[in-house]
């Protein structure tokens, strides 16, 4: 479903800034922005309004549900929009998951208690993680390969954003006692976005029903990455390890049942390591749970162990997603060689940035460790987009769709997993909620410590990761080996 006004495929060069903002394309871009844009403040919002819901609405034990089930319905929405979109067409599934977002807004501006607010904070996640994934696939499907690049840095704007102006935007609301004034807005937002995508979006022609709906693998991810986020609501190092093993393979039982069902979620080469595809989505696993486990204790140690201001631990925190958002853009027009090249230069300097943070981050100083964050960020910049480019061009041309929309659960199911892990680590090196500054560092040392193993295991998928890709570009085009 290329779009008939975007430049082809055969266009010389790169291509240039103009031609993802301008013209169609630039209004493809603009409403794709603006709906991952608002999936991601509300992520953030809600770690600044919270604080202030409890108090107003109690059932401060179910505090950590609203985050936990917002990752679980977005697992949901992300995976589980595939089928939709091709029973119902890009624009309808597209515009569906939209009204269904602001549908989980709505409610949860209206929740009388906080187990009402946490099952609206799961139909939130559901149609955010569906909104996401399908700028991704519609990404792969109206823009040529020349442009993704510059499509997808342009859309990753959208997460540095939302770091930035999320707390911000909730914290006003909070300050001023109108905790349901953030979502009423958000949702306000989210009608103007679902009028825009349903003038722009093309509606292509679905099968006209949703075909066998894939519930079982589905409830099995959703099972996945709910026992990866109970691990912090249960006490004992070994029930957690074991809720960690058994997410762990409930995980691995859907994505095997999924490479074998005649309508996948996920492409048929998705976890199949030595493929392109599939060591691209691997490395794109194993560097979300590198970023997890670098952002997860940020703020906390920088508090407890150095003495930084709340104020500027939060501006410190937020320098990574600032390199990433800028590095993205310094490689959005970069193919063949210099795209593999920043791949392997991005897992060293994440690699690189997690060892030097586990040497600092006891005795400080705290700007070596803002240093640090830069330079994974920057790691993180010169991966995301190149890894999304590579699994979407060895895509064969019926799966190009599903393989864009699977990268937010790919994304999300990572998430899970390194907080879960970093989690685990912690606490096995006895963080608590009351823990000492000498019980705090050793622990961040050891969290840091076990994160590097992630992004050192990621390079070495780098190996068939550039051996299928060169293959691929040898036969002379995309589809990998199908």
């Amino acid at each position: 479903m290329t779009d008939p006004h975007s430049p082809s495929d055969d266009d010389a060069g790169s291509g240039r800034w103009a031609d993802v903002l301008t013209g169609r394309l630039g209004i493809y871009s603009l409403v794709l922005t603006l709906g991952t844009t608002l999936f991601a403040v509300s992520n953030f919002v809600v770690v600044a309004i919270m604080p202030a819901v409890a108090a107003d609405i109690g059932g401060l034990r179910y505090y950590a549900w609203t985050f936990a089930l917002f990752s679980v319905g977005a697992v949901i929405g992300a995976a589980g929009t595939g089928p939709v979109r091709e029973g119902l067409g890009h624009r309808t599934a597209y515009v569906g998951a939209g009204i269904i977002f602001v549908i989980g807004i709505v409610g949860a501006a209206l929740a009388p208690g906080m187990e009402t607010l946490v099952f609206w904070r799961l139909i939130q996640g559901v149609g955010g993680g569906a909104i996401a994934s399908q700028a991704y696939a519609l990404i792969a499907q109206m823009y040529p390969e020349h442009l993704r690049g510059r499509a997808l840095s342009f859309m990753s704007t959208s997460w540095g954003a939302a770091i930035l102006l999320g707390p911000t935007f909730g914290g006003l609301f909070a300050e001023y006692g109108s905790w349901r004034g953030a979502f009423w807005t958000l949702a306000g937002l989210g009608v103007m976005f679902i009028a825009l995508a349903w003038r722009v979006v093309p509606s292509a022609e679905g099968e006209g029903r949703v075909v066998n709906f894939p519930v079982t693998r589905l409830a099995l991810l959703a099972a996945a990455v709910l026992g990866l986020s109970a691990t912090s609501q249960v006490d004992g190092n070994a029930l957690r390890a074991v809720f960690v093993v058994v997410s762990v393979s409930v995980a691995a039982l859907a994505f095997h049942r999924d490479a074998r069902a005649e309508r996948g979620l996920f492409p048929r080469q998705a976890m199949v390591i030595n493929s392109e595809m599939g060591a691209a989505f691997w490395i794109m696993m194993l560097s979300t749970m590198s970023l997890i486990v670098i952002n997860l204790f940020v703020t906390l140690y920088l508090q407890v162990l150095h003495g930084v201001a709340p104020i500027a631990a939060a501006f410190i925190f937020v320098l990574n997603s600032v390199a990433w958002t800028t590095t993205a853009f310094v490689v959005a027009s970069w193919s063949g060689t210099r795209q593999s090249i920043s791949i392997v230069a991005g897992l060293v300097l994440l690699f690189c940035g997690i060892m030097g943070i586990a040497l600092v981050v006891r005795d400080g100083p705290a700007v070596a460790i803002a240093g640090l964050l830069l330079v994974t960020g920057t790691g993180i910049g010169l991966i995301n987009n190149p890894l999304i480019q590579r699994a979407i061009a060895a895509a064969p041309d019926d799966e190009r769709a599903r393989t864009g929309s699977s990268v937010q659960a790919i994304r999300t199911v990572g998430q899970s997993f390194g907080a879960a892990i970093a989690g685990l680590v912690a606490a096995a090196s006895g963080l608590t909620d009351d823990a000492t500054p000498e019980i705090l560092g050793p622990a961040m040392e050891n969290v840091y410590g076990v994160g590097s193993v992630f992004p050192a295991l990621a390079l070495l998928v780098t190996v068939p990761l550039l051996i299928q890709g060169r293959k691929r570009l040898a036969g002379g085009g995309q589809g990998g080996e199908h």
